[in-house]
């Protein structure tokens, strides 16, 4: 059995996702997506998975950023054009940072959703994602 590698954040280990073919409501290219496959560096069993990159500069894992609503996953991680996905790729610092369960709430709120009291379907949302992932800190009320 090989070892498997860790991440990094050179662009050179990436590949760019174009998701129109996937998304009927897309016309033309994109969004995009940056993916890749490998070990989080702070994972001692060193177990594979798929990550994507937010953009925050940091890598989410697959299944995490699934569990993710809608809105929030195209925005933290989706790009519209694929220079600029590129562009900001070419721009990581060298030390590679994994979201975990505990980080996103902070990725929630940074991508911008926040549901106030009349939007319960976003409190819906919420509260889903809670249930997956018990660890999670509430939002304040």
């Amino acid at each position: 059995m090989t070892a498997s590698r860790t991440i990094t954040n050179s662009y050179r280990d990436f590949q760019l996702l174009d998701l129109s073919r996937l998304l009927k409501t897309s016309v033309g290219r994109g969004p995009f997506l940056l993916v890749q496959d490998g070990c989080d560096p702070s994972d001692p069993k060193l177990r594979e998975c798929s990550f994507v990159l937010t953009r925050r500069g940091t890598w989410l894992h697959y299944y995490l950023f699934l569990t993710l609503p809608e809105t929030v996953r195209r925005r933290c991680a989706m790009f519209e054009g694929s220079a600029e996905a590129l562009s900001f790729a070419a721009n990581l610092p060298a030390q590679v940072t994994v979201e975990n369960p505990i980080s996103l709430q902070e990725l929630i709120h940074d991508s911008g959703f926040e549901p106030d009291a009349s939007d319960a379907v976003g409190k819906a949302l919420l509260e889903q994602l809670h249930d997956r992932h018990p660890v999670l800190p509430k939002l304040a009320a």
